[in-house]
């Protein structure tokens, strides 16, 4: 385990995987997982795509004490206000000490934010067309910072010969499904299931890993981006239409449909 060795490349030489370093060092192994992120440099060398995709949804970020958020809303919930184009929500955190504070608002940004700090009343431009209700959280939160956010199209070939994608490096989606991380952590589970069963066979176990995970994420990456759109952002008539076709679902209706993908995974 190395902290702070930024790899920037690879060789795949057949039997080794060399990456190459930023200090000039190069390491070898049987393989390499490349689980760096939205702008991984493994996936430019594997797939060459590109620059990540810019939805044009802003995303503010807070944390408000508990002692600050209006008693109203102090619900032991992950919360969500929809309205056109944009939605809120919060939850508590650290046993009820704060609450979390996201605010996102689809405004056709067209360059990618970071962790940007900014200021109160910029949050607050973004909702002014909303329910005082919710807008009265906007208020409370502070150190507010922006992330543009993005995510690409699904691919095949995350793998090739020794050199495979982990996590957002090989799926990279949008916060709708809040599935990101899960979705890291099951790629986890079935890579390492599937060297458990390779019996020594690096290439084929990566091969195997990759089928296994592409539809899974394929899926959760397309319908993040559509729960964006037509679930959290409509208005007028498609909003009608999205609260009939969600009101006339029971609550086990609606376990039945989520089943794929918070209910226990099919076995081998």
């Amino acid at each position: 385990m190395r902290a702070g060795a930024e790899v920037l490349s690879y060789e795949d030489e057949g039997g080794r995987v060399h990456a190459r370093l930023a200090n000039g060092e190069r390491v070898a192994g049987r393989a390499l997982i490349g689980a760096d992120g939205l702008r991984s440099r493994i996936r430019a060398q594997l797939i060459g795509d590109g620059a990540p995709r810019v939805s044009g949804h802003s995303t503010y970020r807070s944390v408000i004490e508990t002692a600050k958020m209006p008693e109203d809303l102090r619900w032991n919930a992950a919360t969500l206000w929809a309205g056109p184009k944009c939605h809120i929500v919060h939850y508590p955190l650290s046993g009820w000490k704060v609450f979390n504070l996201v605010a996102t608002y689809h405004n056709d940004a067209p360059e990618a934010v970071s962790g940007k700090p900014v200021e109160r009343e910029e949050v607050r431009r973004g909702f002014l067309h909303i329910h005082e209700r919710p807008r009265r959280i906007i208020d409370h939160g502070e150190g507010w910072r922006l992330w543009v956010l993005c995510d690409r199209d699904p691919v095949e070939g995350w793998n090739r010969g020794r050199v495979s994608l982990l996590g957002d490096a090989a799926h990279p989606m949008l916060q709708y499904f809040a599935q990101g991380a899960a979705m890291a952590l099951e790629d986890a589970v079935a890579l390492a299931g599937s060297f458990a069963r390779s019996l020594g066979d690096v290439e084929g176990a990566l091969a195997a890993y990759a089928e296994a995970r592409l539809l899974r994420t394929a899926r959760v990456q397309l319908m993040s981006r559509a729960i964006g759109e037509h679930i959290y952002h409509p208005a007028g008539v498609h909003a009608a239409l999205r609260n009939a076709i969600m009101s006339a679902k029971s609550d086990e209706e609606w376990y039945e449909i989520l089943a794929w993908l918070y209910g226990e995974p099919p076995e081998d």
